[in-house]
Parts: structure tokens; C-alpha cells; sequence
């Protein structure tokens, strides 16, 4: 082998290193949200147990695969904040991960909108404005309800 072939050879090793290595890291860091079936409507529930206050509720539907149904919910705490709450529940764990997925394949104004998700259990929640203090407020006794269940 000459030097060059030696060259071409660790780079191609460095190259495939650091592709596979992110990935492999990301896999161990983050778990898979386990599919189960919430009852009840958990982002209420959080809200009152945050003393945040439910102003509007409508029924919505996500154009997407495997949705069953959803509610958006506009929410007000004390400290005069607002924010907008969409959950969506899905009939298989397969598509509501599609759904994740597809979220985070966009770029943020394309075709993706800027806000803050989480999954609990059949559900997607999402929040917007991005870092909304409510959806901070929410986000443990979302995650506390999903434990609760599984």
C-alpha cells in the first residue's frame, strides 16, 4: 500500500467514525417514550395542578396518519401569560413517532413551527410560543402523569 491509500483509508475510517459515533451517542442518551394509554385530558390536569387557568378548549384533528383526535387549549397563568396548547392522540406508537419525526425533519419556518413538544404517552403535546413559561410550568406534571401510568 502506498501512503496515499493509507491516507484515504483513515480518512475514510474518521469520516465514518464521526457519522456513526453521534449517532450511537444519541441512542444511548435518549429513551424511547413508551406507548400507553393516558386517560382522562393530562394537559388539564397539569394546569390545574399549576395553577394555571384553562380560557379555551376546541376539539382539532392533525392531518396525519393514525390520528384519532386532539384538543387545543388556550392557557393563562397569574403572571398574565399565554399560551397555546395542542395535544393529539395517535392509535399506535408507530404513528406518533412518524408524527415526532416528521416535526423534526423540518426546519424551523419550513414547514415546521417554531414551538415546544413532548410526548406522554398516546399523546403529542405541543406549546407555542417556544420557551413558554406555562409550557415550563406544565412539562413536570405532564411528565409525572405519564409515569403515572406506565
Amino acid at each position: 500500500m502506498t501512503i496515499s491509500k493509507n491516507g484515504e483509508i483513515c480518512l475514510a475510517l474518521l469520516v465514518a467514525v464521526l457519522f456513526i459515533l453521534p449517532c450511537l451517542m444519541l441512542g444511548l442518551i435518549y429513551e424511547e417514550a413508551p406507548y400507553h394509554t393516558v386517560a382522562g385530558e393530562p394537559v388539564r390536569e397539569a394546569a390545574d395542578a399549576a395553577g394555571i387557568s384553562v380560557a379555551d378548549v376546541e376539539g382539532t384533528l392533525w392531518n396525519m396518519a393514525g390520528a384519532t383526535g386532539g384538543k387545543t387549549y388556550t392557557l393563562t397563568d397569574p403572571e398574565g401569560d399565554t399560551a397555546y396548547i395542542a395535544t393529539q392522540a395517535f392509535d399506535s406508537a408507530e404513528s406518533r413517532d412518524a408524527a415526532v419525526r416528521l416535526y423534526n425533519a423540518h426546519a424551523p419556518g419550513k414547514g415546521k413551527q417554531v414551538g415546544s413538544m413532548i410526548v406522554v404517552g398516546q399523546y403529542i403535546v405541543y406549546a407555542t410560543p417556544v420557551n413558554s413559561p406555562i409550557f415550563a410550568k406544565l412539562v413536570p406534571a405532564l411528565q409525572q402523569a405519564a409515569k403515572a401510568t406506565t
